[in-house]
């Protein structure tokens, strides 16, 4: 319609910027993106393994900044720094989304999960999600953050060959497996698995746009 539809994403690193764009690409056209980023911050996290409050204060002001943008949501696509978005959702007009919301309310018609995940901070952030929704699930988390390096680095092959190595290891015991960086989502069109495999871009892209418009229809 002639309504405009802007949504603002917030990443912490390159690697995100090519899934998300595809998956929206893919699932709704439609929708201006403009991206924010702030690549310092995923440093700061991995140094410390925790959200400090000069963290917290500097993701705070991309938002800020993503904000005057008057989109209409604002999209993480960091899973390390899902916990900020509902401290500071008050802050905003704007709904703010998590990265991996849409696929972890998926993944909880399951009560065995498996996590894999590339940054040291994100299994915490994931786990806090789905515990709160669903205290009796039982999580195992792999975490592997050599991969992160080596997609720096340029090694994509490499990286992917670590990832099916983690989704081979995930797979026993569980009953889906979450891929919690979109940086890793291409991986799960590679290997077979005998389970589902969970990956954010998609999944986020169709929730941003039932949320447009729901929002645009009222």
């Amino acid at each position: 319609g002639g309504v405009s539809m802007k949504i603002a994403l917030i990443h912490a690193m390159t690697g995100s910027v090519k899934p998300i764009e595809h998956a929206f690409l893919r699932v709704a056209p439609e929708i201006e993106l403009l991206h924010f980023m702030d690549t310092g911050l995923l440093k700061m996290v991995q140094e410390g393994g925790e959200i400090t409050p000069a963290i917290i204060r500097r993701f705070s002001k991309l938002l800020d900044t993503a904000a005057e943008s008057d989109a209409d949501i604002i999209q993480l696509t960091c899973s390390a720094f899902n916990d900020l978005a509902k401290v500071l959702q008050p802050l905003h007009t704007a709904k703010i989304f998590r990265s991996d919301e849409a696929m972890l309310d998926e993944a909880l018609v399951y009560k065995n999960i498996s996590l894999i995940s590339t940054v040291e901070a994100t299994p915490i952030a994931l786990q806090n999600y789905l515990f709160e929704k669903d205290k009796n699930i039982q999580v195992k988390s792999f975490v592997n953050t050599q991969a992160l390096q080596l997609m720096k680095q340029g090694k994509q092959s490499e990286h992917d060959q670590l990832i099916q190595g983690m989704i081979r290891e995930a797979e026993s015991g569980a009953e889906v497996i979450v891929l919690s960086q979109y940086s890793m989502a291409h991986v799960a069109q590679q290997v077979n698995c005998s389970i589902p495999i969970l990956t954010g871009p998609e999944l986020t892209a169709k929730r941003c746009q039932n949320y447009l418009l729901t929002i645009k229809n009222t």
